[in-house]
């Protein structure tokens, strides 16, 4: 019997093989002390210190009782994040959440915080608040209505009808009796914290406000500090990147919204069209936290590290995870 003639099956399904994901923005840099972070480095580096933000969220933060004067540890109700370069940390934060956040155990994965946004900067009030520069900070400095401008954002529409006036004081506000944690990008002096927690107090009286910064590293150079790294989204000579523009109170003044015109001195300003940058950044955050090229490592302050490094990393054992995560802290 004559063999049949062999046709190729032209109507088979090509494969598709995927190409590796491409980072644009998290990539390694130079250091302003000199030293070298290698895209690896970075990648390990952000995933760690959000899950350390996450952990003060799920652990709680100290804070004081504002009646009592005591100081506790509590979960914060509501996370206050200073724009604009905080922001883009909210997002990191969104998407690593049920990762990070999950008791590794239980499994249980507990409620996120409501998540608010502030433009508060030192270089906006050190001025008012410190104008001989001798460090000694005075929020009562700061006229009430700034204080209102603050407090109006998170009160109902019909508390501001009137303006900033005095019904705004006593008017109820999301942060009444709440828990709230501010939250820094960078650690650089502290007082752009500082700042922002004296604000919060004097505008929201009943609240037990705390702080938390994502990235620290003072470094001392020529006989000054500053600061050793900053994400790779912080740019001082663009405003594009992080979904929102500058905070600008002469603009805001006009702005048909009533929110944004009385919180004009705390509030970004939106910007004028669409941002490429800001959703290539969102697109890079969720890959990072979804498909992470690199060992995902716990805080180290977390009492069950071991636990969560096996949970973050597919069970992989702690010596596997730690050997790849020394060749990465290895690289030059």
């Amino acid at each position: 019997m004559p063999e049949k003639p062999h046709f190729p099956d032209t109507f088979a399904t090509p494969q598709i093989v995927e190409e590796p994901f491409k980072y644009d923005l998290f990539k390694g840099h130079n250091r302003s002390d000199g030293s070298y972070k290698t895209d690896e480095q970075l990648r390990l580096e952000y995933l760690q210190l959000t899950d350390g933000l996450i952990n003060k969220m799920t652990s709680g933060i100290q804070v004081t009782n504002p009646e009592t004067g005591e100081k506790s540890i509590e979960k914060p109700d509501v996370v206050v994040w200073l724009d604009k370069s905080a922001r883009p940390l909210s997002w990191f934060t969104k998407e690593l959440w049920s990762k990070m956040a999950t008791d590794p155990t239980t499994g249980e994965v507990p409620k996120m915080p409501d998540f608010r946004f502030v433009n508060i900067d030192r270089e906006q009030w050190v001025n008012k608040l410190d104008p001989e520069g001798n460090g000694h900070m005075d929020i009562k400095r700061i006229d009430p209505t700034i204080i209102r401008s603050l407090r109006s954002i998170f009160v109902s529409p019909i508390a501001k009808r009137d303006g900033l006036t005095e019904k705004i004081d006593n008017a109820p506000s999301q942060f009444d009796g709440k828990t709230v944690m501010i939250v820094d990008e960078v650690y650089s002096s502290g007082r752009t914290l500082q700042y922002s927690q004296a604000f919060f107090e004097r505008a929201f009286p009943t609240a037990k406000i705390g702080t938390a910064y994502w990235m620290s590293g003072i470094t001392m150079k020529q006989g000054a500090s500053g600061n050793k790294d900053l994400p790779v989204w912080y740019k001082q000579g663009d405003i594009t990147g992080r979904g929102v523009g500058n905070r600008n109170d002469s603009l805001s003044a006009k702005s048909q919204n009533t929110t944004q015109r009385l919180g004009r001195y705390f509030l970004s300003t939106p910007l004028p069209g669409p941002d490429p940058n800001s959703l290539q950044l969102r697109k890079e955050l969720h890959e990072l936290a979804t498909n992470p090229d690199v060992p995902v490592m716990p805080d180290l302050t977390r009492p069950d590290k071991l636990e969560r490094i096996q949970s973050y990393n597919n069970g992989l054992s702690v010596t596997e995870v730690m050997k790849r995560v020394n060749e990465i802290k290895a690289q030059r």
